[in-house]
């Protein structure tokens, strides 16, 4: 799943794992002749290739070894479009120290397996990485792909944001919430219990942007994705006794076989919930099974409707209308709720989705 960000974010301590391994020192024998020669420099008795220059940079996983440790001896303002470091097939797994220094002018805009400044690491220590101008097409701007990486002090275009964590770590904190067994806690030590987990309702938010499509469709980490932890942060974020929750539900009529398979129908709903809690001892169980049935009932009237209903001028009205009929069944005690359409959008003969609604 690819997500693109103009990046604001802030990397936070990661530890995943027990990967970050001995690490391999600088060995000058990787150098090519054809590339820069790069100096070196102690730190703390360990040695340091010493970056200063864009083709310093560029020398990392090329020229010197992906194993290697580096550190930046000052600013460095890149000039062209970045290959980032490492890849999944070839990780960085040394040490990157950007020794509080800055590099300007990030340009990550091809779609590829890698992205960011670092594509991929593992076993890695990156630290004190500041990037800022950034341009990226990555959720994680400075390292798109970790595993068992400790990432600590780095940040992207901001001087503050959410930490940037990766899916392995992201996955933990979901599991912290189920073995909590969160459905049945009150709406209150819910929220209580994501402030701890996520720090913030910004960290919350980049993360539930990540995982939307992450979970197998219909698991219980799905389900928290779709309709626990989205409220929650909007909770947050009023009074604590009050959320909107925004949702989708689509249909697409296939016709042909295997490759040859062609859309002939799409329609996207989307629309928004606005809801107040008067009994704080409802539990997150109750008001997601609410959000939950609400989003069954329109998705089983999509499958349902005359397409070229959907498509026409009357479509705004009619799904309104079976929206209110939609929530009026649902509502439960202690709970007032309120929703508005928001968006229709058919397939049109082009293949892009147009808006009927509103007009």
């Amino acid at each position: 799943m690819k997500k693109s960000i103009a990046a604001v974010l802030f990397c936070g301590v990661l530890m995943l794992g027990s990967g970050c391994g001995a690490q391999t020192p600088p060995q000058t024998s990787a150098q090519d002749s054809a590339g820069p020669v790069l100096e070196t420099t102690a730190v703390d008795n360990e040695e340091y290739y010493l970056l200063t220059a864009e083709e310093d940079l560029q020398a990392v996983g090329k020229q010197y070894p992906l194993s290697g440790s580096y550190i930046l001896g000052n600013d460095i303002t890149l000039s062209d479009e970045w290959m980032p470091i490492g890849s999944p097939d070839e990780p960085f797994t040394g040490i990157f120290d950007g020794n509080g220094y800055i590099i300007y002018n990030l340009t990550v805009t091809k779609k590829t397996g890698h992205m960011g400044f670092f594509g991929a690491a593992e076993g890695a220590v990156i630290r004190n990485v500041i990037v800022k101008d950034a341009d990226l097409v990555s959720f994680f701007p400075v390292v798109n792909y970790a595993k068992d990486t400790e990432i600590t002090g780095c940040s992207t275009n901001a001087e503050s944001g959410p930490p940037v964590y990766s899916f392995d770590e992201e996955e933990k904190m979901i599991a912290k919430l189920i073995s909590a067994d969160y459905q049945n806690m009150t709406l209150s030590d819910f929220r209580t219990l994501a402030l701890d987990i996520f720090s913030d309702t910004d960290t919350l938010d980049s993360v539930l942007s990540d995982l939307e499509d992450y979970f197998e469709e219909g698991s219980t980490e799905a389900r928290i994705i779709a309709y626990s932890l989205p409220a929650a942060c909007s909770e947050l974020l009023s009074d604590n006794h009050s959320g909107t929750f925004t949702d989708r539900v689509e249909k697409e009529r296939i016709a042909g076989r295997m490759i040859l398979d062609t859309v002939e129908f799409g329609c996207s709903i989307e629309y928004m919930l606005s809801y107040a809690v008067s009994d704080e001892s409802l539990t997150v169980s109750q008001r997601d099974r609410v959000l939950e049935n609400i989003h069954d009932r329109m998705q089983d009237y999509m499958d349902h409707a005359d397409e070229k209903l959907l498509a026409s001028a009357e479509a705004g009205n009619m799904v309104e209308e079976q929206l209110r009929g939609m929530i009026d069944e649902n509502l439960m005690e202690g709970m007032s709720i309120s929703g508005i359409l928001t968006n229709i959008s058919v397939l049109d003969g082009s293949g892009e989705y147009r808006t009927v609604f509103p007009e």
